[in-house]
Parts: structure tokens; sequence; C-alpha cells
């Protein structure tokens, strides 16, 4: 064991390796919240199972004198929060080590000086012979805990299932520390955090006052800290980390050097450049400081970040949202610079934009009252937007076609095609959410490339089959001039083919994602709605396209780029999580993680979108007869994931005919059809369905290993247990246990990918217990006997001991007697091979 920073399950026995061999002390350091205590806690269990004497003790403890001087000699010292004890328990641990005795301590790191150095320096006059021991002292730093390791402990340590964005919020404020971790999960069940816009803590109940983590903050404030610098603090976990130069120039040099030095200010867990206060230190002690100092502090907090919009740089999304909740929240006359008033206007629009987009009209008209005259106004699509969210589609409609909007607007010339694209898709999306027809724009003259974008913003606003569509609509995807129109027809023939499980060969994926990167850059804000139906199209066909059980980071840089980016990450984290818990087998989680997806996506994507979104939503909930009645490709897949093999209808995996697979409406007509390929996944579906039917242990074996390589790890199990079901009939003893080996490295694999992942919740195959007699005979070879000895000891034939034996070798997964004599130890319930010559006697009677 070495002094530098460590984390993990393997800690505690480290440390007890190290104690085995050195008397040095050790100290372990970490912020708070680090998990020292639980360490301590965990040697402890360790060295009770050792019989070993030990003493586990809190420095801030009342009785922690009385329990140091009552240890017995040479016993072990886990002496926790060492910074807090008072001299005279310092005094009773030097002299423990000055008689022999070792010692593990934990001290929470701070930067301000205890008096720990005149103490330590009166313990070495009273002993000396301390001195050369506590300088040898071996020190341990706790690191923080990897996103997915804080993952794992949420998961573990929550009695229900909890979602993915809630995992996510916990491990974003949690900084990697799992005792702040915990108590996030404590207070998510108070309904204290929240995830949307951003996360953070809402506010903190009574209920939630016990609680550990939240003490030691107060603590430190009210010793260290003034009014003043808990407000500066409060404010810097709303603004995210920054460099610490940077937390210099916001609240200038003293409160910066003052809150590092206490202990609040923490390196960032991944950029340790970076600096910063967790925000579960900021809900601790709001109350310690006043509304006025806080407010004054976020007023001039928000107009520096502001600063940076008059540069041409947009703010990051966390301090937007911390500029327009603080800016929206007070009078105007806060901005005082014309310049700065100007570009506040234009960022609240911003704001603006992307809580409409999202669907929350209400705190959107806050905002536009907030601005009043001296914002731009809302062009006829924003205006149309906002009016569908406060009132409903229809209005929504009616608005977008007056023909002379309010004063103050902004509308483009009819000519801009930007403008007229927009009108057009937002029109066609509305009509389909009122139930209305579709009309087609008058103004619109008969040009080829127009039309063409009428059929394409058209076919996205209906939920019929292409059909006929699909030659014009390739002929699109092809060669439309407007690169906007190109992608949205390519997407739509591929989401059609993805929910029928097959792909055009010649749009790839990956160039599509560089293609909707392009056009990202290049598009305005009024043709957000079809770049993001672009976006989550391509989303839902990763979906029905699986390639990886993981996040998939393509998709995640990509919303990255685009405006209200944290909420972007929501739907997608839910889509991926969906995912996820797809191909484990775990249905309800599925749907649950959908349903979170259908709750933030976009409002505004096309109307086809938005009604998949909603069937498949229906689907996942549906019961398994009710899916089995569908023959929908989208529900035969959800019902072979939920493991009802026999429901799934064989012909929907089928390997489609070449010709048929090519052959489309109108493609006799063309000289370059399309190709269409049948998607990845279905082979080795298809594998193990047939696999299945014929009982074909060995096919099973193969099928798995195809479906664990595509990431369907709860289908896979669920070959290798049928196909041990049939080892096991066939008395194949050697294959069942290669089928056991299989699904414990594939539990095992499963557990290390997905944190919410137990082992348990793949289903052990029942284990056959051994009858009286095979028992007997297992026992009897175990020992050692010939099957003709044991055929004379149990007064039968030798072929009836040698079909007993292979019964039983195969009920024990075992291959040899010496592995027999092992496992007979747990399937006889302990009584092991010694009770054989008594079962032995009984039978020869």
């Amino acid at each position: 064991m070495q002094g530098v920073t460590k984390h993990g399950e393997r800690l505690p026995q480290a440390l007890l390796g190290h104690l085995d061999s050195a008397e040095e002390p050790i100290l372990v350091t970490g912020p708070h919240g680090s998990g020292k205590t639980y360490l301590l806690r965990s040697l402890s269990a360790l060295l009770t199972g050792r019989d070993e004497p030990h003493v586990l003790v809190s420095g801030a403890s009342r009785d922690g004198l009385q329990r140091i001087e009552q240890m017995p000699p040479g016993a072990l010292a886990l002496f926790d929060d060492y910074e807090l004890a008072s001299y005279e328990v310092l005094q009773a641990m030097a002299r423990h080590i000055a008689d022999g005795g070792k010692v593990v301590a934990t001290v929470t790191e701070a930067h301000i000086d205890t008096g720990n150095g005149e103490r330590m320096r009166r313990l070495y006059e009273l002993f000396p012979e301390v001195q050369p021991k506590l300088e040898r002292t071996r020190s341990v730093r706790l690191e923080p805990f990897t996103d997915a390791q804080i993952a794992r402990l949420v998961h573990r340590a929550s009695s229900e299932p909890i979602s993915s964005v809630t995992v996510e919020a916990i491990q974003q404020l949690s900084w990697g520390l799992p005792g702040a971790a915990l108590t996030l999960l404590q207070l998510h069940r108070s309904g204290s955090l929240s995830s949307t816009p951003r996360p953070r803590i809402t506010r903190t109940h009574t209920v939630d006052l016990h609680l550990a983590a939240l003490h030691h903050p107060v603590r430190v404030a009210e010793a260290q800290l003034t009014s003043e610098q808990i407000a500066a603090a409060i404010v810097l976990s709303e603004i995210g980390p920054r460099s610490r130069s940077g937390i210099a120039d916001v609240f200038g040099s003293s409160t910066q050097s003052r809150l590092f030095d206490s202990g609040f200010l923490l390196p960032h867990p991944r950029a340790s450049e970076l600096f910063g206060v967790p925000e579960l230190y900021a809900a601790a002690v709001r109350n310690l400081t006043t509304a006025e100092a806080l407010g004054r502090l976020r007023r001039t907090t928000a107009m520096h970040l502001l600063s940076q919009e008059v540069l041409g740089i947009p703010l990051p999304d966390r301090e937007a949202i911390f500029c327009a909740r603080v800016l929206s929240r007070h009078d105007r006359s806060a901005v005082h610079d014309p310049l700065l008033e100007e570009h506040h206007a234009r960022f609240l629009q911003r704001i603006i934009d992307d809580l409409i987009c999202f669907g929350e009209g209400e705190r959107a008209r806050d905002l536009l009252l907030r601005l009043g005259t001296h914002g731009p106004g809302l062009c006829p699509v924003r205006r149309a937007r906002l009016t569908t969210l406060l009132r409903d589609a229809h209005t929504g409609l009616q608005t977008l076609l007056v023909t002379r909007p309010p004063r103050g607007n902004c509308d483009l010339p009819p000519t801009d095609p930007e403008e007229r694209i927009a009108q057009l898709a937002l029109r066609a999306r509305l009509s389909a959410e009122a139930g209305l027809p579709f009309e087609a724009d008058p103004d619109i003259v008969e040009d080829p490339e127009w039309t063409d974008a009428l059929l394409v913003i058209r076919r996205w606003n209906d939920t019929h089959p292409l059909s006929v569509d699909i030659p014009d609509l390739l002929r699109i995807a092809r060669s439309h001039p407007l690169p906007e129109i190109m992608l949205l027809a390519e997407q739509l023939l591929s989401l059609e083919a993805g929910c029928n499980g097959v792909r055009y060969r010649e749009f790839n994926s990956d160039a599509v994602e560089k293609r909707i990167a392009h056009v990202a850059i290049h598009s305005s804000e009024l043709l957000r709605d079809l770049l993001l139906t672009t976006i989550v199209a391509q989303s839902v066909i990763r979906f029905f396209a699986p390639a990886q059980i993981d996040d998939d980071p393509k998709l995640l840089d990509l919303v990255d780029r685009l405006p209200g980016a944290s909420r972007h990450r929501i739907w997608l984290r839910h889509l991926f999580a969906a995912r996820t818990a797809l191909f484990c087998g775990d249905l309800t989680r599925s749907a649950a993680e959908w349903a979170g997806f259908a709750a933030h996506a976009p409002r505004f994507v096309a109307y086809r979108l938005h009604a998949l979104i909603d069937q498949v939503s229906s689907m996942s909930t549906a019961s398994g007869q009710e899916l089995a009645s569908t023959r929908s490709y989208c529900a035969q897949v959800l019902l072979y994931f939920s493991g009802r093999f026999e429901s799934v209808r064989a012909e929907t995996f089928a390997e489609p005919e070449p010709a048929a697979a090519r052959a489309r409406p109108g493609a006799a007509d063309r000289e370059d059809p399309p190709e269409i390929e049948e998607l990845p996944h279905r082979k080795p579906i298809r594998g193990h369905l047939e696999a299945l039917r014929a009982q074909n242990p060995a096919a099973l074996m193969r099928a798995a290993e195809r479906l664990e390589a595509g990431a369907f790890l709860g289908s896979a199990a669920s070959a290798l247990q049928e196909a041990r079901r049939i080892f096991l009939r066939r008395r194949a003893s050697g294959s069942v246990a290669a089928a056991d080996a299989r699904l414990a490295a594939l539990k095992a694999a499963t557990e290390r990918r997905v944190p919410w992942f137990d082992a348990g919740a793949i289903e052990d195959v029942p284990r056959e217990r051994l009858t009286p007699r095979e028992t007997t005979t297992a026992q009897l070879a175990a020992e050692g006997l010939s099957n003709r000895e044991i055929a004379e000891r149990m007064r039968c034939s030798v072929r009836t001991v040698e079909s007993h034996l292979a019964q039983a070798r195969a009920k024990l997964g075992v291959t040899s007697r010496e592995a027999m004599r092992a496992k007979l130890w747990v399937q006889v319930g302990g009584d092991g091979v010694g009770g054989s010559r008594a079962a032995g006697r009984q039978h020869a009677r």
C-alpha cells in the first residue's frame, strides 16, 4: 500500500494488509462526504470477522476519551474525525501509540489552521517517543468516485427503481463524494431534487435536517465565514465551477481565499483546474445569509456574466439559465448600460425560444412580459408556437394564418425561403394536432422544389404508410437543393424502414449525423422545429436499429451543440436508458424511461414522430396478450425482449427474400431502385427463435454468443438457461457446466456494464435436486468406490449405478467425481459425504 489517492471496494483489505506488515499510523484524508467514516466501518467489520481487538471512536463523540482509555492492549484504534478531537482525547491516543498500539485515523480536508500544530508540539513534549512514529504516518487520500461508481452506489442504495436522469443529477451534484450521493438520494425521496432545466436542489425540508451531510457545511460556515462569503458560496454553486482567478474576479480575492481555506471550495472531480462549491453545501447554509445580500450578489454576478454576451460569446447553458432567472426576477433598472440592455433583451429572447421549444409556455410568457416593448417582439412562427402552448393547436393555427400581425413583429419578407419553410412546417404540424386537413399554401407557385418540400413536410405530419410516395421521397433525399428538405426526406424513409426492421443501404447513420451537425450550424431559429425533428428521429432510428447498449457519444455530442443543451440531454438520457433496460429484459424499467423520453422531448417535432413516440409508449405498457395480437414490428420487438418468445410471430424476424426486399411501389419504373437490407439485430434474434423452437441446445449456445455480442443481454441469458435445461434432460453434465459458466460470466459482465443491474434479475434455472438413490450413489462414488462396489453395496446392477451417476453429474453440473464431492456438500444440505456409509447401509437393508 502506498501513500497515494485511492478508493474502491478493495481499499479496506489493502489497509489491513499494510497494518499486518507495518506499525506506522495511517491517516486517511478527503473532503466531507468522501467515505472516510464508511471506510472505518468496513475495516471494523473485517476486523470483527477476524476476531481481532479494535475500537471505533469518533473525535466528536462525548465518550471518546473513555473508549480509548478502556482499549485492551494491542488493540487497533479506528479514529474518525481526528480534527474534531479534544486535546485530552489526543493525549489518550498518543499514549496508545507510545505503548505500541496501531491507529487508522481520518481527517476532513480543510486549509484553515485549526491550532493543530500547537497541539502536536505539546504532545511531542509529553510523549517524545511518539514523534518518530507519527512522522512516518502513511497518508491515503480518498479520490472522488467515478460516475459509474456513483451510479452503482445510488442504485444499490435505492429501495425502488430510480430514473437515469435522476442518477445523472446525483452524479453531477455529488462531486464524486459517496456520502453526498447518498444524501442527495434522500433529498430526491423527499422531493427536494430537480433535474430540469439542470440538476439542482430546490429546497430542503424539515425532514431533511437530520442528514449528517448537511451539518458539516453549517458548522464550518458558522465558525469561519461571513454572511457575504456564504452568499458568494451559494451563487458560485449556481453558476458552476471556474478557475480560482475567475472566482476572484467575480467575488473578490479575499472571498475566494476564505472559501478555499474553509474547504467550501473544492476542485472539480473531472477538471482539477476548476473549482466550485457543491450545491449540497450551498443548500445547507442558505439560511445563514440574508435575502438582500444574496439577491444583490446574484444581480451583480449576472451582470458580470452578461458582459460576455456583449463580446459575442454565448453563455454556457448553466450560466444562461442563472442569468435568465435572476435578471427576470428583479426590476429592469438593474441593466443600466444601453449596449448591455440590448444584449440582455436578445439574451432573454433566446431563453424564451428555449422555453417554447420544450413546451414551457407560462415561463416563456413571463419572460416576454418582462421584456415588454423593449424586446424585438415575436415573428409569426414564434407567436403561433407560444399561442399553441398557452391555448391549443387550433388557436395557434389561427394565429399563424393572420395576415396582419401586430405591431413590433420581426416578420421577414414572404419570399424568404426559411420563413416559408418554417411556416409551412408549423401549419402542417398544428393542422395534424388539431385534427384539421392540411391545406397547401396558395401563394406557393408551381415550383418543383417547393412542391417537393411540401410533399416532405406533409408526409412528416401524417401517420399513413409512405407507400407510393417512396420513389419521390428517395429522389428528394438524393438531390433536393435545400439541405433541410433533403435531410428530412432521408430521415422520413429511414424512420419508416427502421420501424419495419429494415434499412436503406445507401443511408449511413454516421454520415447522417454529420449532416445534421452541419445543418445545425447554418440553420436559423425559425427552422429549429425541423432540425429537432431530424435529431429526435435519428435517436429513435438508433433505438430501433441498435448497435450498442451504452450511451451513444455521437448523439450526446450532437445535442450538446444545440441551444438548450441541458434539456436535450434529459430526453436523450431517458432514451438511452430505455434501450439499455429493454436489452436487459426489464420491460417495466424500459417503459418508465421511454415515458420520460416522451415527456421531455421537444414539443414541436413533426406529428408523425410524435405519434410514433406515443404509440410505443402504449405498447410498452400493454399486456403480453395485446402485444401478441399486434402484427406491428415494434410490438413484436417489445414482445421478444420481454421474454415471451412463444408468442413472437416467426415471420416478423424471418429472412426477407432478396427480390422482395428491394421491391417497392414504383421501383420498377426507376433506373436506380433502392437496396434494402434487414437490420443487423434480426439475424441473432432469428437464430435464437429457430434454436428455441427446434430445442437445439448447441444452436442455443451459439445464439447466446451472437446475442451477447449484440448487447441483447437478457435474451442471451434466456438462451443459455434453455440450453442448460435441455442439456440437463439429456444428462450432458459437461455441457451443463459449460452453460453455467457462460451464464455466470454473462451476469458478471452485465453488472459491470449496467449500474442498476442485479445478477438476481436473471433468475437461475431451477436446480433439480437429487433423488435419494442418486444421492447415495453420488456419495459412494465421491468416497472412491468403483461402480461395481457401489452396485454391490446398493444391491443393484452396474448399469443402474451408471445411470444414477450420469443423472447426478448432469443435475450438479459436474464432470468428475472430485467435483461431485464438492457439489454434494451444498446439494444434500451440509450432510456431505460423511453420511454416505449410513445411507449405503440403509439401502443395503
